[in-house]
Order: C-alpha cells, then structure tokens, then sequence
C-alpha cells in the first residue's frame, strides 16, 4: 500500500495571509513568544549553547530569532519558499543556511553533522508517515551522542487530513512518536506533555518528544 503524505496540505503556510503576526499568534497560549522559548524550551535546550544546531520548518523565524543567538552555527529548512524567505529576511547572516526541502528530508545537510535537531509547532501538522521520514533524516544528520527536540501533535482517531482536525493537528501519540525513535535506532530521552487550556486556545494536548543519536 502507497504511503500517505499531507505535504500538500502543509503548502498553505506559503500563503502570506495565514500568518496575521508573524507566528507570534500562536503563542497566545503561552503568554508570549518569549515567554513561551523561557518556560517551555530553553532549559530543555540550553547544553547547546555553541553548537551546531538544526531546526526543521521554522516558519517565520519565531523561535529561530532565539536559536539563532544559542547556537553556534544554525541551518534551517522548510517546505515553504515563503517561510525561508521571511526568516531570512528577519535574521539574514545570523543563520548559516537557508534551504527549502521537500517536507520530508533534510538533503545538503551532511551526515554526522548536528548537536541538535530542533522543531516546534510544525510536526504538530505532519501525518505520521512523514514524521517517520523526518525521524530517519535526523538519525543520519545528528552526530552521534546528539539530539532532538520534536513538538509533535497528541491526536488520536483523527482525520488523515491534518487541516479537518482541530487547530490542524495531526494523528500523532507519544507512543507512536517513540516506536519511530526506537526502529531507527535512537533512543527517547523525555516526553513532556503540553496542556492547552480552552480559555486561552483550543482544549487539546501535545507533547514535546527528545530523542538521542548513541555514542
């Protein structure tokens, strides 16, 4: 049987009327853009100060701003002209390489070469073939003894359709996300789970996923 892949559906954060605040909209549930990078991410990430660091679908660059200053030489990429074109143009020589993929690897990216693969709000879209794609390519670009951070949906009996689910989210659990970490050989480091209140945004829950390339 084919695989199924929503990369198609992901073509709609090329449409400049999609992002109201430059992404920042989507951090409402967590106060802030910077409170969000101190309350959530950055201790996670904070080892990594100095390194070489990857992040996948930026979007507009709101949480690259902020990886851009931690790490030492930073590569983004994403499906979207548009999205690498905004980045670029807010962080310019602040980031080592711009690249546009085809939403489901990482080419011009060599092997063994990143401390950290990074993503946040975008894998929370990808049907899982394509995470489990993505998960392959993070094997074989970070060095051994680095990691990732993923922020993955949590949905479970959803349309394959991400954009027919609510706030887009794909089918996705921490299980499943885990079962792709341990058949290519990595292993799960964390899985911290994200609560969105439906005062401040839709009542759903996503998880933050780390993961591990062995020495």
């Amino acid at each position: 049987m084919e695989k199924y892949y929503n990369i198609e559906e992901q073509r709609l954060w090329n449409l400049n009327s999609n992002w109201t605040i430059d992404g920042h909209e989507w951090s409402k549930s967590f106060g802030t853009t910077e409170e969000l990078w101190n309350n959530e991410i950055f201790d996670k990430i904070k080892e990594f100060r100095g390194k070489k660091i990857l992040e996948i679908a930026p979007g507009f660059g709101r949480i690259t701003q902020f990886l851009s200053i931690l790490a030492g030489e930073l590569i983004i990429v994403d499906l979207n002209p548009l999205c690498i074109e905004k980045t670029r143009a807010k962080l310019k020589h602040h980031v080592l390489a711009y690249f546009v993929n085809d939403g489901k690897s990482i080419p011009k990216v060599r092997d063994n070469s990143q401390d950290l693969v990074f993503s946040f709000d975008s894998f929370v879209h990808m049907h899982a073939n394509v995470t489990e794609d993505y998960v392959k390519e993070i094997y074989r670009v970070l060095k051994p003894g680095g990691q990732a951070f993923i922020h993955h949906s949590w949905l479970y009996g959803g349309s394959d359709e991400s954009t027919n689910n609510v706030a887009g989210r794909a089918n996705m659990s921490p299980e499943q996300f885990k079962i792709f970490v341990e058949n290519n050989n990595m292993e799960i480091v964390s899985q911290n789970i994200i609560q969105f209140e439906p005062l401040n945004s839709w009542n759903g829950t996503d998880c933050i996923s780390m993961f591990r390339k062995p020495l």
